[in-house]
């Protein structure tokens, strides 16, 4: 016999405002090597092609570890591993702020961040899945806007911090954050208590399902994740200021929240499979992606509220979908959907950084808006096994 933890007294409506905190303090860390990256590249001496590298840490090491905390999460519990993971990330920022001297240590630091991101997103999962929520809908898409708030705070960042009193106080300050959401997640989520179980709860979908919308997560987070990686630096190649290319990338992201928080009200109630929607607004996404590569700073600044209006909403429904078909085993299907999105992030800037030093940013535009493509036309295909 083996045992699984279930939470007891947690309360939902804190639970999900735990999980935006606890969300947007794990995955900040790698958001924040994207919009630092003119800072950062330029202290260290790095070309683009070689800061990909360490933009894609943070995502491999998540990729390598998502299945496994997956499932971690389902045998020792969300909140035992939430607290490990914010633990872990806030020692790593004050470390990498502290002492990191070279890019090689910059690297080796983003990929303990990334572990400790694919622990706490598969917790954070699991913990909004067993705390029966009437809105599960929307409260998925409370916890995604963690995402685009976790962008909204790195671009912020760069007019705020690092052109001020420079870019290892973003790193600080994001690590005074996670402690706090750390005090948060332990005041609001339910304490687990162990329960006798044949075994692990299995995701009810199958592994082929699964498979498959992993698919679609890795080509849209391509796109999603260089959105991240190059806003900024795109926005000054176009012609806007550091600091004006820093706000607008908060903007964006502040554009995708709002489009997030709709999209999740909206579907509880709709008829429309989740993946389908995901799809349709991924296409609209991808549209806006390709225009950035008209290279211009008034075109830049449209087209980036779009692609994250619109681009940046499927995981809201993707997400969404793979929890309510697998409710007693949302941390071990995550884990492997979001497997998909690590992989997705982690090659995104390691191809567009090679794309934009031999080509230029209007050549990687375009190959990221053709990802976007591919992976909506995907998602709308497997539509019906969610």
């Amino acid at each position: 016999m083996s045992t699984q933890t279930v939470p007891a007294g947690a309360r939902p409506s804190l639970v999900v405002n735990a999980s935006v905190m606890a969300t947007v303090s794990t995955v900040l860390p790698g958001f924040l090597v994207g919009a630092l990256s003119v800072q950062i590249s330029a202290d260290m001496g790095v070309s683009e092609a070689v800061y990909g590298w360490g933009l894609g840490s943070f995502f491999a090491a998540a990729t390598i570890g998502s299945i496994m905390l997956g499932r971690l999460a389902q045998r020792i519990g969300a909140l035992n591993q939430m607290t490990l993971a914010l633990a872990l990330s806030a020692a790593v920022q004050v470390s990498l702020a502290a002492t990191a001297r070279s890019f090689a240590a910059v690297v080796g630091y983003l990929v303990v961040a990334g572990l400790a991101n694919a622990a706490n997103q598969t917790s954070i999962n699991l913990a909004l899945a067993q705390a029966q929520l009437r809105r599960l809908g929307l409260a998925v898409s409370i916890k995604q806007s963690g995402m685009p708030t976790a962008t909204l705070l790195a671009g912020f960042s760069v007019p705020a911090l690092a052109l001020t009193v420079g870019w290892r106080w973003a790193y600080v300050a994001c690590a005074v954050f996670t402690l706090v959401s750390l005090a948060v997640v332990r005041l609001t989520v339910g304490s687990s208590r162990p329960v006798t179980a044949a075994s692990t709860p299995q995701p009810e979908s199958s592994s082929r399902d699964l498979a498959w919308a992993a698919v679609v997560g890795a080509f849209l987070a391509f796109s999603a994740g260089s959105l991240i990686a190059w806003g900024v630096g795109s926005g000054v190649d176009a012609g806007l200021g550091e600091g004006m290319a820093g706000l607008f990338l908060s903007i964006g992201a502040a554009t995708g929240i709002t489009m997030r928080v709709v999209g999740g009200w909206m579907s509880d109630t709709m008829r429309v499979k989740p993946f389908r929607v995901g799809g349709i607004s991924a296409l609209m996404g991808a549209a806006a992606i390709a225009a950035l590569a008209l290279r211009s700073p008034g075109t830049h600044i449209v087209a980036m509220l779009v692609a994250f209006g619109a681009g940046w909403l499927w995981p809201v429904f993707t997400n969404f979908g793979v929890v309510r078909a697998n409710p007693r085993a949302a941390g071990a299907a995550t884990g492997v959907t979001q497997m998909g999105v690590y992989v997705g992030v982690f090659v995104a800037p390691l191809v567009t950084g090679w794309l934009i030093e031999h080509h230029g940013y209007q050549a990687m535009w375009l190959a990221v808006a053709v990802s976007a493509v591919i992976g909506a036309v995907v998602s709308i295909r497997i539509a019906d096994k969610f």
